[in-house]
């Protein structure tokens, strides 16, 4: 995959600076300004401002969680595999698995570190820039997980101080090895919601939670009250409970098996019907590029519609894989070793046509994004279509620095999977990726076509 900017990609020329606090990092950014993109600027240094947000009383909410809220907790539970310090970039892991274990739980003062300028956030969190479009992509889809709350007159990097007190949780939870029993938790709910409930020993101990941690649980939620409808997600159940932070009880290894793409079958887009044709498929992996919300007509049934964008490059990749694999093709099979070539070009087109609509075909699942990482490919692709042959997941932007790939084992030809950068996709910058597409595909066909060369050169004789 080629090195993008390092922090941000460009639509717009500007200069933007983080305040860590501490430090002052300017960043070069181009900021997409389409109308489902979050618009962003600089972060504000002015703490107060941040700190009216969060002294405001809580606003109602709804009882479920929306369409794009469901896939911003499967979202969530990636990104707490890397705040914990159990996935990303190997070389800050440890960073992550120790930053504020130490620090005590009072939500007020995780809010003043995370919004006064004199306080420090890298106390509490890692100055991680792998993060930051990762993040970006969380906030599009629940802007309250953001710093600033959905403020589009600030752009934040840094997540929202509930959720900086949830990982200081876990982590501390993680480092005692005590597991909060959630089946208790949940059914414990007057607890959560009512802050005037008194705790008897017999809860806290059910729970396995200290005084200081429940009380920052519902000071979390009584900030932010649709958090707790989050601790409801199927993918965050399990990223919990993976992460060694709660017990196992039966409605927790329930939620677990509904942590599932199964409901979200792909669809054949191009190509063969055929049942024995080479399946391509193409995957979508923490992206902005689907729109959501009651302002969108011609949703899908799971609320979401893949944006023009996503559509155009999907339909480009799989010409430039068609394109890339001819040419491989001819240079491995109808040329031998005296360069010779077996047909004549125009028979090799004409060939390849009936090859590519006979014998390719190209599956895609477009109806909402999902999340997908080399730990859990395998299984998201069996659970979406096992009968593909070969997956191409389509990355959001910069999304990959998030990801770390063991390229002796995540990727082809280790594996019948790539990860491709929806950007590299739209400035042709996939060369080596369409290459081992390209090997496979002729791996797989090598035989037939040689075959169908036979035929044609006895046909002409």
């Amino acid at each position: 995959m080629n090195n993008l900017t390092r922090f941000f990609l460009i639509a717009a020329s500007s200069w933007a600076f983080f305040l860590p606090f501490d430090v002052i990092y300017f960043v070069r950014v181009q900021i997409s300004f389409a109308a489902d993109e979050i618009a962003s600027q600089g972060i504000s240094n002015d703490g107060s401002k941040n700190r009216d947000r969060h002294d405001r009383p809580p606003q109602p909410q709804p009882s479920k969680l929306t369409p794009a809220q469901l896939y911003a907790g499967e979202i969530l539970s990636y990104l707490l595999q890397v705040v914990l310090g159990q996935a990303g970039e190997l070389s800050l892991r440890k960073d992550w698995r120790t930053r504020g274990i130490h620090e005590n739980l009072d939500f007020s003062t995780i809010v003043e570190v995370m919004t006064q300028s004199e306080k420090n956030q890298h106390d509490v969190m890692v100055l991680d820039p792998n993060i930051l479009d990762l993040t970006r992509t969380l906030y599009y889809y629940d802007e309250r997980l953001s710093l600033y709350k959905g403020d589009f007159s600030v752009a934040s990097v840094y997540p929202a101080p509930e959720f900086i007190a949830i990982r200081l949780l876990l982590l501390q939870k993680i480092d005692r090895a005590e597991k909060v029993d959630f089946e208790a938790l949940i059914d414990r709910e007057r607890l959560l919601l009512n802050q005037d409930a008194a705790p008897s020993p017999e809860d806290l101990n059910a729970m396995n939670l200290r005084p200081d941690e429940l009380k920052l649980l519902r000071e979390i939620i009584r900030s932010e009250p649709h958090i707790y409808k989050y601790l409801r997600s199927p993918f965050l159940i399990k990223a919990f409970y993976e992460a060694g932070a709660i017990a196992g009880g039966e409605s927790v290894k329930q939620s677990i098996r509904e942590a599932s793409y199964r409901r979200y079958p792909c669809r054949r887009f191009r190509g063969s019907d055929r049942r024995d044709a080479l399946k391509i498929l193409f995957l979508p992996s923490m992206t902005m590029d689907f729109y959501h919300g009651d302002s969108h007509a011609s949703l899908s049934q799971h609320g979401f519609k893949p944006s023009e964008f996503f559509d155009k490059m999907a339909k480009k990749l799989a010409e430039d894989i068609l394109s890339s694999t001819k040419i491989r093709v001819r240079e491995e099979i109808i040329k031998p070793g005296n360069g010779k070539s077996e047909i004549s070009m125009t028979q090799w087109n004409k060939l390849w046509a009936q090859i590519v609509k006979e014998n390719i075909s190209f599956y895609i699942e477009d109806e909402r994004p999902l999340v997908i990482y080399p730990e859990n490919a395998e299984q998201v692709i069996r659970e979406v279509c096992p009968e593909a042959d070969f997956t191409v997941i389509l990355l959001g932007k910069n999304v990959y620095r998030t990801i770390y790939f063991d390229k002796t084992r995540d990727i082809y030809p280790f594996a019948d999977r790539l990860y491709i950068d929806i950007m590299d996709i739209k400035h042709s910058e996939t060369e080596e990726e369409m290459e081992k597409v390209g090997d496979f595909i002729c791996s797989r066909l090598n035989n037939h076509i040689r075959g169908r060369i036979a035929r044609e050169t006895a046909s002409t004789e």
